[in-house]
């Protein structure tokens, strides 16, 4: 009895948590929309959309970069992350805007959270640096 008690206490504390609060996977930031999310180009619709949101951002034409791995063969490779450098995950893809050090950096990206927004992230997973 105790452990449910402390079970339905958790959830009903997460339900009432704000959703930013409650832990998440981050696979679900890198889905495609169906819908244009606050931020999406509509060139991006119904695709995995932070790739193309960079190009769109940067002003490249090449549709290849829709998709967030092609972006670790572009441009030069940088040795680690700093301003104006873009971040490769195998599923994500941002322009950093500071490096704050300790493994963290602010990341400028679409379909982050189903919108472009700048936060901060840890450097852990990246795959690589690029000067565009």
């Amino acid at each position: 009895m105790r452990t449910y008690l402390a079970s339905l206490a958790l959830v009903l504390a997460l339900a009432g948590s704000p959703a930013h609060a409650r832990p998440h996977h981050h696979r679900h930031h890198h889905r495609a929309a169906n819908v244009n999310e606050p931020g999406q180009p509509s060139a991006c619709a119904g695709i995995q959309w932070c790739g193309c949101w960079l190009r769109l951002h940067l002003g490249i034409g090449d549709a290849r970069l829709n998709l967030a791995r092609a972006w670790a063969s572009i441009g030069e490779a940088v040795r680690g992350p700093a301003a104006g450098v873009v971040a490769v995950w195998p599923h994500h893809v941002g322009l950093i805007t500071q490096n704050l050090g300790g493994g963290m950096i602010r990341l400028l990206s679409g379909n982050d959270g189903n919108a472009v927004r700048e936060r901060v992230r840890s450097t852990r997973g990246i795959i690589a640096f690029r000067k565009v």
